[in-house]
C-alpha cells in the first residue's frame, strides 16, 4: 500500500498552484504520476509555466478516486481556463493534450478523462463532463 505525501509547490520546475479547497495529502503514486507528465518541456514549441489543480482529496464523496486521495484535477494551464481555451489551437490545447497523452504511458495510472482523453485503464471509456479539466487518477 502506498503512503500519502504531500502534492509540491513545483515539480520539474513547473509551479502549482491550488484552489483554497484543496487537499494536498494525497497517494505518493499521484504524485509520482504528476511528476511524470507535468514538465515544462511536455509539449514541443510551449513551455509549461504552471498548473492549476481545482481539486485532489477534497470536494469528492466515494467511490471517487479523489475520496480516496488518489486523483487530481487540472483545470488551468499557465494561468488559462481550460474551459476558456482548450480547442482553439495554441498552448493550453498542445500542452493539454500532451499531459494526457504522457500520463497514458505512467504505469499506476487508472483514469485519464479530459477534453483530450477519456480513458480508464487505458481503454477507451464513456464518461461525462471533463471538457474544461483533466482529471487523473492512479492505482
Amino acid at each position: 500500500m502506498s503512503e500519502t505525501v504531500h502534492i509540491p509547490s513545483a515539480i520539474n520546475n513547473v509551479t502549482i498552484e491550488f484552489a483554497a479547497t484543496v487537499d494536498r495529502e494525497v497517494d505518493e503514486r499521484l504524485v509520482e504520476g504528476l511528476r511524470h507528465c507535468i514538465k515544462t518541456d511536455i509539449a514541443p514549441g510551449y513551455t509549461l509555466h504552471t498548473i492549476y489543480i481545482s481539486s485532489a482529496s477534497d470536494s469528492h464523496v466515494a467511490p471517487s478516486r479523489h475520496a480516496q486521495s488518489k486523483a487530481v484535477d487540472i483545470s488551468r494551464i499557465n494561468g488559462k481556463r481550460m474551459s476558456e481555451h482548450y480547442g482553439a489551437g495554441g498552448e493550453v490545447t498542445e500542452i493539454t493534450q500532451a499531459i494526457q497523452s504522457s500520463f497514458e504511458t505512467f504505469g499506476h495510472r487508472r483514469e485519464n478523462f479530459g477534453p483530450s482523453i477519456k480513458h480508464k485503464l487505458g481503454e477507451s471509456y464513456s464518461v461525462g463532463g471533463h471538457a474544461d479539466h483533466i482529471h487523473l487518477s492512479v492505482d
